[in-house]
């Protein structure tokens, strides 16, 4: 698939539906309230994270703004390149996915929206947003595509 069609295809729709279930979250669950979806395991959550993840770096506004710029530029030239791989090309696409949603939402509201909040027990996960899922498989796409051979010249 080419870079513009991934962009297309894959970046812009899951950015727009990050921004929507943010918007969803802001309109329907009030802040530090919880619905239960899965009672023991799952529930929407309306929480804010001003730092990264697991909530490290709190309040680094200019940071996280500046890091997230760069880091687009850097995905931009992965996706765009001639020499990178499919794989490289669609984790490209996921991640500035995830960046887009993360940095407006600062730019936005000063802080990242979570509502997803999986636990078992009294043990949660951090709670995290659609950008952060797309940011994640991306960074695993990443890391396995290091460790694959490369394809042989055609």
């Amino acid at each position: 698939m080419s870079p513009l069609r991934l962009f297309l295809l894959i970046t812009i729709p899951l950015f727009v539906l990050d921004q929507l279930t943010k918007w969803a979250t802001l309109e329907f669950i009030p802040l530090h309230h919880e619905i239960p979806v899965i009672p023991g395991f799952f529930n929407l959550v309306h929480v804010t994270n001003t730092g990264s993840a697991f909530g490290l770096m709190k309040g680094w506004f200019n940071f996280h703004v500046i890091f997230g710029a760069i880091m687009a530029v850097v995905m931009f030239v992965l996706l765009f390149k001639k020499s990178s791989d499919k794989l490289t090309r669609f984790a490209a696409a996921l991640i500035l996915s995830g960046i887009f949603g993360n940095v407006t939402d600062r730019i936005r509201f000063g802080h990242v929206v979570d509502f997803l909040d999986f636990y078992v027990g009294q043990h949660h996960w951090p709670a995290f947003n659609i950008a952060d899922s797309a940011i994640v498989i991306a960074v695993g796409l990443f890391l396995w595509s290091s460790f694959r051979e490369p394809a042989p010249a055609k």
